[in-house]
């Protein structure tokens, strides 16, 4: 790794904490600064994806090993998060997200990956991947919204009004928007199974599999949420552990194979 990827990579970990300051700050006081959260979240923003970029396109190709993949997919998620807080006032709900993303900065600066870089990447390889860092993050952003509607409901229903509810849209539209998040995810989780069943050679290989029936459980999990929603009228806290468990499936599939094969067989 270069010095200039991780000076830019340390500025953004700074930005991203700046701002995580200037938001729990605003929460406690009732007086939100918008405006210089906005500034150091999109500094953040810009500079992670600078570094990513440059830690992601090599000379030998492209890098998507477990750490980059995670900075990637939670850059991601900040970006469209923070670009969200042009249209709504939903800063409050980037609070936990800014430190998260701020840490995986900082461990993609401290570790890197041993996997190969992939050289000979074909286009229909390449929508595969589009299509599953969008859909993992899109996804990772309905996880965070279900959490928090999850808190709504617990402090409503025990009459505990936080300061940060003051800050929040209705539960109304939280739940709206947590099903908005879930039916985009899940509508570009199912092209990313496509492409990889028709573009990944031998997607049930060994190396593979338990990517495969984990991705394809977390489908299975909010199709039958979104069935649910329109079906039986699901809601509230059934739609919260319903997100987790998909979200979960979708984790292990993913990043556990990863980690799996990475770095406990590799060591």
């Amino acid at each position: 790794m270069t010095l200039a990827t991780t000076s830019i990579g340390a500025l953004a970990a700074i930005c991203y904490a700046i701002a995580t300051y200037i938001l729990v700050t605003g929460i406690r006081s009732g007086e939100l600064n918008s405006r210089a959260a906005k500034i150091a979240g999109f500094s953040g923003v810009i500079l992670h994806g600078i570094s990513v970029y440059l830690t992601l396109f090599t000379h030998s190709g492209l890098q998507l090993g477990i750490i980059t993949s995670m900075s990637l997919i939670a850059w991601t998620v900040i970006a469209i998060g923070t670009s969200n807080t042009l249209f709504r006032d939903v800063e409050a709900l980037l609070a936990p997200a800014y430190p998260l993303a701020a840490l995986l900065v900082i461990l993609s600066l401290i570790f890197t990956d041993t996997t190969p870089p992939i050289s000979d990447l074909s286009k229909g390889m390449a929508a595969h991947i589009l299509f599953s860092i969008i859909a993992y993050s899109i996804i990772a952003l309905a996880l965070c919204q279900a959490i928090f509607v999850w808190i709504q409901n617990y402090q409503l229903k025990h009459r505990h009004i936080h300061d940060i509810l003051h800050l929040m849209p209705p539960l109304q539209s939280m739940e709206n928007s947590l099903f908005d998040l879930i039916s985009t995810g899940l509508l570009l989780l199912t092209a990313a199974i496509f492409t990889g069943f028709m573009y990944v050679d031998d997607i049930f290989a060994q190396h593979l599999v338990h990517k495969t029936i984990f991705t394809l459980a977390s489908w299975s999990v909010f199709a039958l949420l979104i069935v649910g929603k329109y079906q039986w009228g699901w809601r509230g806290m059934v739609a919260v552990k319903w997100t987790l468990t998909g979200f979960s499936l979708l984790l292990l599939g993913f990043f556990g194979s990863k980690f799996v094969m990475e770095r406990i067989l590799t060591s």
